[in-house]
């Protein structure tokens, strides 16, 4: 039987986790004239924040009290800030491209989002996690994170909705940030790359004498990729604050603003033939922009705000409470293809002449997140516990208004032989003005339980109310929905731990996903639901050494699908998605001053059910079921101060469409740095991504939208530490 909180009951306790979030940094803060900040060092290992050392980490994303990643039941992947630095990564799925089942940059270079799939499942919207706290977006409405201000990037793989709650099924992406660490120094940084992209970054912290530890972390950057009209710019700020109370309450206070104004990049949008295969006319230049200079715009401006509080109660048991506020304002305006002339897939004219839609949207969006869970060990007998109790609390809310030119009409014409942009666009319309609304409250239980000879069992329950909201539409006053849902998840694990190093695990777990249409239909779509099966073993003889094979069985089912009437979109939930596979990470030290980094994937994933029978069988559409990779990076003996590092990567292929038609080939591409370091405190680092310039779509939704991979980047940089 499925508990259902009464709305009032929700809004209050979710209002109440919220406020006591908010006041914690308030009463720490709000010291009386007697008590003393204590100097302290926060040891960030202890909450999986720290420095990534070694290849076995502290890590929290796979069970949120940080333990090292071979004791968890599923497989993970942990990227930490040198390697972003060494390789002067621009974005965040950039960073991901080397993790094993993870699909990075289906769509190309994508400048304000980052886009990602894991094992199978896109995961942009509901995959992204921030310190823990859910990063959610639907539609426009979402938090871009730079990768300047991050300390590591995490991947869990598999679902983490009885850690999380609303997650994706094929697994998440936690982005920890930076935070004090009670070192003074830091680096400077000045950046370009062969895009026009230049960038100034500083990384500094201390220690005032009062105890407080600081660190900001801040860039400028002018952008220019990939056919953009004009350059752009982007600003990042981000400060932070760390200290203990004289009660023993450890406190990090953090702040972020992105500002980013930029036109959009070419390579998207585009017809399969003409990309994938030739048109009479040949192949669209991969830098080719379907936009229009005059009515290309993007502008974000976005605030958070940040705590982490952590109090220990004595006797092996702590509190802990981190909680973010964010708003972000996203206004776009954007021209882009869509096929060819009468929106077509076949080009109807030797010039190729690109049919194109005129889009608009401005939207705001708030969120407020808690997570409040305390964190004991103990032992029953021969059992050792390490439990875990919390509740945490999201709101979401978007506010957005989206116009077009009125269907079936269009924007102007262009030819892809010879373009002439500069034309003027007719009128868009608003379609959709509405608000979208989205309230989750869990309850959620975790105990890592060690016996005997090197067993581990790993147990989590948890149970989530949310309500999803959509307004009544104000453009056209088209009925909303409002929906509550009850939904309970669950992992199991176990583990063996053998003497040389071997962990072997198996774990069961479910995922339940709530769904979000824009109509009234939205109160008959219940969320998505499934489980998998995972079993592995992971290898970590020593701290050079970390080996992880898994294999898993996944099924997403109660997919929401949206069919055409004739009159408008109907809904149904037949769908169903299977997605089974291997896995393979390895990371070795050799001694001899070479580093190696591999990673396999093999995945099959089906459609198991489907609203359109023939689909049944079928692979879902941009899904790269095959990835490798393999990096070496050496340091001669006689030269420490030298690094050179050469990579390799094997994107397979993909469909562009569900009927598996329309095939996109595979791709082989190369990368290579090189990071000296040439004076005291001084270092270089030059990196080559797509090192042959090779030419590739990345992937297709349909036989209109193709986009091509991102072009050879060549990118320098230089660091002062001080």
């Amino acid at each position: 039987m499925t508990m259902m909180l009464p709305l009032s009951s929700l809004a209050r306790l979710m209002g109440q986790t919220a406020l006591v979030a908010c006041l914690i940094p308030a009463a720490a803060l709000a010291q009386t004239p007697e008590t003393e900040l204590e100097t302290v060092v926060l040891d960030g290992s202890a909450s999986g924040s720290a420095p990534v050392e070694g290849v076995n980490p502290a890590t929290a994303t796979g069970s949120k009290m940080a333990v090292p990643v071979t004791e968890i039941p599923q497989s993970v992947s942990v990227i930490g800030a040198a390697t972003l630095a060494a390789e002067n990564v621009t974005k965040v799925d950039g960073a991901l491209a080397y993790a094993a089942g993870v699909q990075a940059q289906p769509y190309g270079y994508d400048s304000d989002t980052n886009w990602f799939f894991v094992r199978g499942f896109a995961a942009t919207a509901t995959g992204a996690f921030i310190d823990g706290l859910p990063s959610y977006s639907y539609g426009f409405g979402g938090f871009y994170a730079d990768p300047a201000g991050l300390e590591r990037i995490e991947v869990l793989r598999g679902p983490a909705s009885a850690l999380y709650g609303a997650a994706n099924p094929g697994g998440i992406v936690n982005m920890v940030t930076k935070r004090p660490t009670g070192t003074p120094g830091g680096t400077d940084t000045l950046g370009v790359d062969s895009t026009g992209r230049a960038w100034l970054q500083t990384d500094r912290e201390g220690v005032t004498a009062s105890g407080l530890q600081w660190r900001f972390v801040g860039k400028a950057e002018r952008t220019d990729d990939m056919g953009v009209f004009e350059p752009g710019s982007r600003v990042y700020l981000a400060p932070s604050l760390s200290f203990q109370t004289a009660g023993g309450t450890d406190v990090t206070l953090g702040a972020t603003y992105t500002n980013i104004a930029e036109d959009h990049v070419g390579g998207g949008w585009l017809p399969y033939i003409g990309t994938v295969v030739d048109a009479p006319f040949g192949r669209i230049d991969r830098d080719f922009n379907t936009g229009e200079p005059g009515y290309d715009d993007y502008d974000r401006d976005q605030f958070t705000l940040s705590s982490e509080i952590a109090h220990d109660l004595g006797n092996g048991w702590r509190l802990v409470n981190n909680t973010r506020l964010g708003q972000s304002d996203v206004s776009e305006s954007a021209v882009y293809a869509y096929g060819y002339t009468g929106f077509s897939a076949t080009p109807s004219d030797a010039e190729g002449t690109l049919s194109r839609i005129f889009f608009e949207h401005d939207t705001k969006t708030k969120t407020a997140l808690n997570d409040l869970r305390l964190e004991g060990a103990f032992d029953t007998g021969a059992l050792s516990h390490r439990m875990m109790v919390g509740l945490d609390a999201k709101w979401f809310q978007m506010d957005q208004v989206q116009a077009s030119v009125a269907w079936p009409g269009a924007a102007t014409g262009l030819s892809v032989v010879n373009p002439v942009y500069g034309a003027d666009q007719p009128a868009t319309t608003p379609y959709l003005d509405n608000v979208v609304t989205q309230r989750q409250f869990g309850l959620y239980l975790q105990d890592q339980i060690k016996w005997g000879e090197g067993w581990i069992g790993t147990v989590n329950l948890r149970h989530d109310q949310v309500e999803t909201t959509v307004s009544t539409d104000r453009f056209n006053g088209a009925a909303g929905s409002n929906r509550k849902d009850g939904e309970t998840s669950w992992r199991l694990g176990l583990a063996k731990e053998f003497g040389n190093g071997v962990t072997a695990y198996a774990s069961a777990s479910s995922y339940f996903n709530p769904q979000v249409v824009t109509n009234s239909a939205g109160n008959a779509i219940s969320p998505e639901t499934g489980r998998q099966a995972e079993v592995g073993v992971k290898w970590s003889p020593s701290e050079a050494t970390m080996l992880t094979f898994s294999a898993f069985d996944m099924n997403r089912e109660n997919i929401s699908q949206s069919m055409w009437n004739g009159a408008g979109y109907t809904y149904g939930q037949l769908g169903r998605v299977n997605s089974q596979g291997f896995e393979f990470e390895a990371q070795h030290d050799f001694g001899n001053g070479l580093v190696m980094n591999a990673s396999a994937t093999v995945m099959d994933v089906k459609v198991k059910a489907d609203l359109d029978a023939t689909l049944v069988g079928k692979t879902p559409y941009s899904t790269v079921e095959n990835m490798a990779s393999f990096k070496l990076a050496y340091t001669p003996a006689a030269l420490q101060a030298l690094t050179v590092t050469g990579g390799v990567r094997f994107l397979g292929s993909s469909w562009a469409d569900n009927a598996n038609t329309l095939k996109v080939p595979s791709a082989t591409l190369l990368d290579a740095s090189v990071s000296y370091d040439f004076a005291e405190n001084w270092a270089g680092n030059l990196a080559v991504t797509n090192l042959t310039d090779e030419v590739y779509v990345a992937s297709c939704q349909n036989a209109t939208g193709c986009y091509y991979g991102e072009e050879r980047r060549v990118s320098l940089s230089v660091s002062h530490k001080f």
